[in-house]
């Protein structure tokens, strides 16, 4: 579990120190005036801050550079999560708790919804892995592919020449698995696919007394054979559905950061234009 293993435990020990200290700095260099955004205080906080969320980007560097030998891909993972956290108080002691700059709110409210973000991709990370494990199956997804392709040839062949009830039955099962538009990412909020019967809802044995008697063994047989073809879709299914969802995750946390970056360079840029000397 990314949240509790040794490395985790340490990081989480070395964040609680700092918030601490940066806290106790903080009530003794702002007593008895209360510390702003522009005071002595404030500025050396929204530079610690600074420095944070720079180190905090670093990583999505760090971990693309496979040959770096800058600290192992784990350690700053679990320093990207708990210095991640840590940073919204640092940012919190800068501004002295008084939000009146529209650029400088916008920047935080930026930065607490990535590091909310976060929160999220931790716990996706933590849990994905496993759900992966419970999907996966001896057969790589070009198998499961070909696979469900044979089965529903076998499918359209039990069916060929049989009675129209027969026929419409094997097409309604092959359709109710048919991908449609943006089907990658719609699984990432599906349920997945139904057992055969269950998409046929109670028809199925209706249907069934409509075939010949010659035709019930050949109906079964079909049933059967979708009920295989369902559970290596549902396969395939659960795998996509879970790296989707990372990809997704980024799609959202990657391009919130590079926001967050942005209108932190404006209330920098904001704070020497207008205020410093």
């Amino acid at each position: 579990m990314l949240l509790a293993t040794p490395l985790s435990a340490r990081w989480r020990r070395i964040s609680w120190w700092l918030l601490v200290l940066l806290t106790a700095a903080y009530v003794w260099a702002a007593y008895p005036d209360a510390a702003h955004g522009g005071s002595r205080v404030g500025i050396a906080y929204g530079i610690i801050g600074s420095a944070l969320i720079l180190l905090l980007l670093a990583f999505g560097i760090r971990k693309r550079r496979y040959r770096s030998r800058l600290g192992r891909v784990e350690s700053w993972l679990q320093s990207h999560v708990y210095l991640g956290l840590l940073v919204v108080v640092v940012i919190l002691l800068h501004s002295g708790f008084r939000f009146h700059d529209l650029i400088a709110v916008t920047a935080f409210a930026l930065l607490g919804v990535v590091v909310a973000s976060g929160v999220v991709g931790a716990v996706a990370y933590t849990l994905v892995p496993a759900w992966l494990t419970e999907a996966e199956s001896n057969l790589t997804p070009q198998q499961i592919s070909d696979r469900l392709n044979q089965l529903a040839q076998s499918m359209g062949r039990l069916a060929s020449g049989k009675s129209a009830p027969f026929r419409a039955t094997c097409t309604r099962l092959l359709r109710a698995e048919r991908p449609g538009w943006f089907a990658g990412w719609r699984v990432v909020w599906s349920r997945g696919a139904g057992s055969p019967t269950g998409e046929l809802g109670g028809a199925w044995q209706a249907l069934r007394d409509q075939v010949g008697l010659e035709e019930r063994g050949d109906f079964d047989a079909l049933l059967v054979l979708s009920r295989q073809r369902q559970d290596l879709h549902r396969r395939l299914i659960a795998r996509q559905r879970y790296k989707n969802l990372i990809e997704a995750w980024l799609y959202l946390h990657v391009p919130l950061s590079v926001a967050m970056l942005v209108a932190i360079a404006a209330h920098v840029t904001a704070f020497f234009y207008y205020v410093a000397p």
